[in-house]
């Protein structure tokens, strides 16, 4: 039995899945929140959350506000909130967020920008980055 887990944001209405037997090739956007749980190649673009599921395959860029990762993203990712790297996730590919959480077993393999759209921090006053433990 897999555990689930809570990062979803309950205040924007799923409005797209993408199923773990489908295959999608090509730019995706949505008004609202998306979940994949099966392969996509190409651009996706969400005004609310993006999740990926344990079972989903991205192998694009992605833009939201938030976006969780439980599967495997190859490609950029660009949240003007946060981005969740959950413990089986692997991106390979930059992110750039204003927060950042990456738990225990997450691969990550580029380049992370915690700046987002805001002026840069000043000195003394690092990023929040959150590392869990199960």
């Amino acid at each position: 039995m897999s555990r689930q887990k809570s990062f979803n944001n309950s205040s924007g209405d799923l409005s797209t899945i993408i199923g773990q037997d489908a295959e999608l090739e090509g730019q995706l956007k949505v008004k609202a929140s998306m979940r994949i749980d099966g392969q996509v190649k190409g651009e996706l673009e969400a005004a609310d959350t993006v999740t990926i599921g344990s079972e989903g395959n991205i192998n694009g860029n992605i833009s939201a506000r938030d976006i969780i990762v439980g599967g495997r993203v190859t490609g950029s990712l660009n949240a003007s909130g946060k981005i969740v790297l959950e413990s089986e996730s692997k991106l390979d590919g930059d992110l750039k967020a204003n927060r950042l959480i990456i738990e225990e077993g997450a691969i990550f393999n580029g380049n992370s920008n915690m700046r987002g759209d805001k002026p840069a921090a000043k000195p003394g006053k690092p990023s929040q980055i959150v590392l869990t433990e199960d």
